[in-house]
């Protein structure tokens, strides 16, 4: 009765059917014969998927569909004999012999039908942007070939195990922009030369342990933009080639010790996800790193020697995280920093000398944060600087020496602040200095105001941004501060001349 309810499609004798589903199947959950009839007789498969758990029917069901629909799928004959070139031009796609190529770059393909000859020894093959769903096992076999295999920008759900153990000299391997939700662990076993990996922009919850084992040359793997929360500590290992590694735009949300033992990676991408928790000695492997992207996730502290074995680090990016505080060691061992950025966070303060060591750090992102003041000590160390950004704070008050040490810098930043002036010389020790952000301050035009305001009149050209303005006091609001002198900024104040504390309108302390 259940053998005889399933769908016609299915042609083969059903225990030959089923052992072939259930044995390429890695499903954790064990099944009835009523699980089964349940799922085939259910419908269509769900459009947005749940998360895969220990026994999701939907999951399973569509687990289950995929192997059904790829054992019957048919595929192109592949051909060895001489005329395989001419029976190749009658196709729709493009073949071409001189480069042994075959192109069905938007050919309409929704299968590989018996009736597209294709020849045993192409070197590269385009099936990108099609409607292909999935694809026999026996369809690339016996092509050792094989150098480049596209099929990005398909619907392809899945990949049946032994799928690429024909393709021994694959190099490049791009499925991005497909469907998948799942890899076989061993689909790379027998690519052992491959070079470069895309599965970027799919739908994969995990990483089978194990994946790249055997795939000592791979030096570039995309896997960003899917729905990986996990990272198996061991799903790199044996990439002893390594170079870039994307993760970004995925929901990872820990990093633990050993999941990078990459000694020849030089880029790696974990922004836009969900990462709260990195182990002390996540990166502790990754002696040849030269860029490391934590941007946009949910980091609040940074452990103390996250990178200290970095030595080769000359790109850092952490904005857009959660971070409210620094130790001052984090960095202490960067000496190869030439970016750091940290806009976007939730930081109040700086800790004296927390950049000392980077000797060689040409820009600083500290926008977007919630910074008061700045010490004398906040930037020592950094004769290298050329861009300090440090717009969109709270800053009200600066130690007119803060930027005394920063010979090199062209670019600062100090706009949307809440400045009401600038001490004296503040802006003085920096002699190559070639763009300045000032406005969106509140700056009190009194006497405290006549140093930023004779700096603005001599400096002008230097200027970015708009010409910076008076809020306060009332009769000079609005007025551009480079316009106004000693008659207008100190009438009637000879008092606060000799007054340490200036006439401010408001109480710095609720800032």
């Amino acid at each position: 009765m259940i053998i005889s309810s399933l769908p016609r499609r299915l042609t083969m004798p059903c225990p030959r059917l089923f052992s072939e589903v259930f044995q390429a199947s890695e499903a954790p959950c064990s099944l009835n014969a009523c699980d089964v009839f349940e799922m085939f007789t259910r419908g269509s498969r769900p459009d947005s998927p749940p998360h895969p758990g220990a026994c999701n029917p939907d999951l399973h069901w569509r687990q289950l569909d995929r192997r059904l629909r790829a054992i019957e799928q048919p595929s192109w004959t592949i051909s060895f004999g001489q005329s395989r070139w001419r029976q190749c031009s009658k196709s729709a796609c493009r073949c071409d012999s001189a480069r042994r190529s075959l192109n069905c770059w938007r050919a309409g393909l929704t299968t590989l039908t018996p009736d597209l000859i294709v020849p045993a020894d192409l070197v590269n093959i385009d099936l990108g942007t099609n409607k292909l769903r999935t694809l026999h096992k026996t369809t690339f076999k016996g092509m050792r070939s094989l150098a480049e295999l596209d099929m990005f920008d398909n619907h392809v759900e899945y990949l049946p195990s032994g799928i690429f153990d024909s393709l021994v000299n694959l190099r490049i391997l791009r499925l991005q922009r497909n469907y998948l939700e799942e890899i076989d662990s061993d689909a790379f076993r027998s690519t052992k030369k491959l070079f470069h990996v895309d599965l970027s922009n799919n739908f994969l919850y995990s990483l089978p342990e194990k994946l790249f084992a055997n795939n000592s040359f791979l030096e570039t793997i995309d896997i960003s933009n899917n729905h990986i929360i996990y990272i198996p500590s061991d799903s790199f290992v044996g990439l002893e080639s390594l170079q870039i590694l994307d993760l970004s735009k995925n929901k990872i949300q820990r990093i633990e010790n050993g999941t990078f033992s990459l000694k020849t990676l030089q880029i790696l991408k974990l922004s836009e996800n969900k990462i709260c928790n990195i182990s002390e000695n996540a990166f502790e492997s990754l002696q040849a790193l030269e860029t490391l992207l934590l941007e946009s996730n949910k980091l609040q502290s940074i452990p103390t020697h996250l990178f200290r074995n970095l030595d080769c680090l000359t790109f850092l990016d952490l904005s857009s995280n959660s971070l409210m505080s620094l130790t001052g060691v984090e960095f202490e061992n960067l000496k190869r920093l030439r970016t750091l950025d940290l806009k976007n966070n939730a930081l109040t303060e700086l800790p004296d000398y927390a950049f000392t060591n980077c000797t060689n750090l040409e820009k600083l992102d500290l926008s977007k944060n919630k910074l008061r003041f700045l010490n004398v000590t906040t930037f020592l160390g950094l004769e290298n600087l050329t861009s300090l950004l440090l717009s969109d704070n709270k800053l009200f008050e600066v130690h007119f020496k803060t930027f005394s040490t920063l010979k090199n810098l062209t670019t600062l930043h100090l706009d949307n602040n809440m400045f009401p002036s600038l001490p004296s010389r503040t802006l003085d020790y920096m002699p190559k200095m070639a763009i300045v952000k000032l406005s969106g301050n509140p700056w009190h035009c009194d006497c405290h105001a006549l140093y930023i305001s004779a700096w603005v009149r001599l400096n002008e050209i230097k200027i970015w941004d708009y010409s910076p303005t008076c809020v306060s006091p009332w009769y000079l609001e609005g007025h551009f501060l480079k316009k106004l002198k000693f008659p207008e900024l100190c009438a009637g104040q000879w008092a606060s001349m000799v007054n340490l504390s200036p006439g401010y309108p408001y109480n710095t302390s609720s800032l």
